[in-house]
This record gives structure tokens, sequence and C-alpha cells, in this order.
């Protein structure tokens, strides 16, 4: 039994870093270029949205920003554009929640590499610590604010021992008004010439929004002091 899950282990693992190489050498997905002609070439296919949202949820399981995927869809979809990119972003964050927790040895490795590549506000401990102990609402915390990427948020909970169920209702909370108002700002940009007015009332909301939340986490309790 114990060689048949190492043999699905190894088999995983050769996929996933196949896939990897893959999508990096030959699609360029750490292009943003790329990523943008690939999505609007995908236009022409008959189920676009399916399209989008399968494609862009794997591209973000390999730690491409879900920033990205904002500007594309508001073109591509309209208002409309934040579903798509929302469906698309919990697609990847339960797939690298599952991950970590089926392969937790190896994505430790993994994330611990990744995470201390730069200098971060909070330690990879303190954040798993804060996810442990505050559950739905600090997921809440890391999914409105940008100091952490996204994917690797994904990766860090899925080796902590929250419950998933907190994991994806906090993901939800976090991310869907952020994900609104970045389609309503894009959308307005996009057709500033149209209506310029509409467009200057979309960048006030983003902004306000962006304030907002730089208020909040620099009062937070879930921030980490120095």
């Amino acid at each position: 039994m114990d060689d048949k899950r190492k043999g699905i282990k190894l088999g995983f693992i050769l996929i996933f870093v196949t896939s990897f190489i893959y999508l990096a050498l030959k699609l360029n997905i750490f292009e943003k270029e790329s990523i943008t002609k690939m999505l609007i070439f995908g236009r022409k296919t008959g189920k676009f949205g399916i399209f989008f949202i399968l494609l862009s949820g794997i591209l973000m399981v390999f730690f491409v920003p879900l920033s990205w995927f904002s500007p594309i869809a508001a073109l591509c979809f309209g208002l409309k554009g934040w579903i798509y990119v929302t469906l698309a972003a919990h697609i990847a964050a339960v797939s690298s929640f599952f991950m970590a927790r089926m392969f937790k040895d190896d994505i430790t490795k993994a994330i611990i590499k990744i995470y201390n590549r730069k200098k971060r506000k909070i330690t990879l401990d303190q954040l798993s610590y804060q996810i442990e102990k505050y559950g739905v609402s600090y997921i809440f915390f890391l999914r409105s604010m940008p100091f952490i990427p996204y994917t690797l948020a994904s990766y860090v909970s899925g080796l902590t021992s929250v419950k998933i169920k907190d994991y994806i209702l906090g993901t939800f909370l976090g991310l869907t008004p952020n994900q609104i108002i970045n389609s309503f700002f894009y959308v307005n940009a996009i057709n500033i010439a149209k209506d310029p007015g509409k467009a200057i009332i979309a960048g006030l909301t983003k902004g306000f929004y962006a304030l907002a939340i730089f208020c909040w986490q620099r009062k937070s309790k879930y921030n980490i002091k120095d």
C-alpha cells in the first residue's frame, strides 16, 4: 500500500513539475503580455468563459499573480469580469490548499524556499500561527491585504491546521469585494474616453478602498509589530 501511495505521489510530482516547466518555457506564463495574448486568443473559442476560468485557475496554482487577470477579465467580460476571476481564484485556492495537505513534506520544503527569497513583514512561522489561531477571520484579512501573494498564502494555509470550510469562507469574503471593485475600475478605465465622469468615480472608489485596507492593516490586531 505504501509503495502504491509513493508511486501515486511520485507520478503527481512529475506531472506537476513537467507542467510547470512546459508552461514557463513554452508559454512564458511569467510574462504578463504572454498571458494576455493567450487569454485574448481564447476568445475565439466557443466556451470562452469556461476556458478563462480553468486556464486562469491553473496558472494561479503555478504562482502567476492574481492581479494580472483582473484587467483581462474586465476587457473580455465587462462588469461581469469579477465573477470569472473570483471563480478562477477559488479553483486555484482550493487546489493549492489540498496539494499542500496531500504532499505536506515536499510542499513545505518548497514554500520555505519561496517565502524566504525576499524579506517580508511577517515570518513564515508567524503567518502560520496567525492562520491557525484566528482561522476564517485571518484568511479574510490575508485575502484583503496585498502583503502576501495570493497563491503563496494558499499553500501556506494548506500546511496549517485551519479548517477547509473556514479557509474557503475567508477566501470568498476577502476576495469578492476586491474583485468587484477591480472590475468596476478597469471597465471604466477602458472606457474613459466615452464617460470620463464614471472613470473618475471608479478611480476614487478604488482609491478609497485601497486607503481603507491600508488603514485597517495598520490598526488591525492581526498586524505583526516589529
